[in-house]
């Protein structure tokens, strides 16, 4: 089935691809911001090769710079959370930089970050952080793959295990693969330890963001543990920063509810990421679900970088629509 997605989501991408650069070429943009997002960065194809985690996007740091440019190339205005909030200018065209998880391979990003005077949002899981363990499908993807499974096998047993609480998935993945198997190898697949998130919150560009206690899926959980996952991460957001609480959540899995986005509300969240493909028009409605809800694209090393971010600002998408249908007939 994980394949089937695949082609299908290929298919439906297809005629967005090709007419994206034409509807460009003819038409002016409308005001929007257009959000992407980044789990790990590697310094090179090397460091992927290793296979010491789930690649996901496998995006380089040449990757990075390729992306920066191009968007600084079309004029857009690289944002922080706090601008958001405060309002967008409803004429203008800006883009947010998000990662997500808390690996400390995100620290690469930081000479990019001066270089172009860029801000970047980095969404952290508090006990990856705080326990200094491994993200489970890091370890279930190498482990498997050292036992001779395809990525096909790889990516569909993670679908099976993200049913589970995240607890009892490590306690399976400590039966299959050892008591130690959650200890990082190195700097590649760990996250960053407290002290290093400390110092990487001081950076000038650099907004930490939620993104809950242990990367659960929320609308998996009853209410009280919804608030438990993202409360606790508020708090210790705000004991590692010496700020407010963040105002801005990226949900685990692009997972999210009604009953979620309440939450979320009552907490003092004002911004929700889900991974929904879509630009954002402006203006952005103030005060309503929509802010919580907003959608984000991927950049993978699949495909031409330049080609990807052509495809996520044409105002001209049957991309969503195509997949509605499909969703609504299986």
């Amino acid at each position: 089935m994980d394949e089937l997605n695949k082609l299908i989501v290929f298919f439906a991408k297809l005629p967005d691809t090709i007419l994206s650069s034409l509807y460009l070429s003819l038409k002016k943009e409308k005001p929007s911001l257009v959000v992407f997002t980044f789990h790990s960065l590697f310094k090179n194809k090397k460091e992927i090769g290793y296979r010491h985690i789930d690649p996901q996007l496998g995006i380089t740091l040449e990757h990075f710079d390729q992306f920066i440019q191009y968007f600084l190339k079309y004029e857009y205005e690289f944002i922080a959370p706090y601008q958001i909030i405060n309002g967008l200018d409803a004429n203008k065209k800006y883009v947010m930089i998000t990662f997500d998880d808390g690996y400390y391979n995100n620290i690469l990003s930081v000479p990019y970050l001066k270089k172009y005077e860029i801000p970047a949002t980095f969404f952290i899981s508090m006990d990856h952080i705080s326990k200094r363990k491994c993200f489970w499908w890091d370890v279930q993807y190498r482990e498997r793959l050292q036992q001779g499974f395809q990525i096909s096998e790889i990516l569909n047993e993670q679908e099976q295990l993200k049913l589970l609480p995240n607890k009892d998935i490590e306690k399976k993945l400590q039966l299959l693969f050892g008591k130690e198997i959650l200890d990082p190898l190195g700097d590649i697949d760990r996250p960053f330890t407290i002290n290093e998130l400390k110092h990487f919150s001081e950076e000038p560009f650099v907004f930490l963001g939620n993104h809950t206690k242990n990367h659960a899926i929320l609308t998996n959980l009853p209410s009280n543990e919804i608030t438990e996952q993202i409360q606790q991460t508020q708090n210790f957001i705000t004991g590692i920063t010496g700020s407010s609480n963040p105002q801005i959540i990226s949900y685990p899995n692009g997972n999210y509810s009604e009953e979620v986005i309440n939450i979320a509300k009552k907490l003092g969240l004002e911004i929700g990421f889900t991974t929904d493909e879509k630009k954002n028009f402006l203006p952005l409605p103030k005060h309503s679900n929509a802010l919580l809800t907003l959608g984000r694209f991927d950049i993978t090393e699949n495909d031409s970088i330049n080609k990807q971010c052509l495809f996520a600002r044409s105002d001209f998408v049957m991309y969503q629509k195509i997949i509605k249908l499909i969703k609504k007939k299986y």
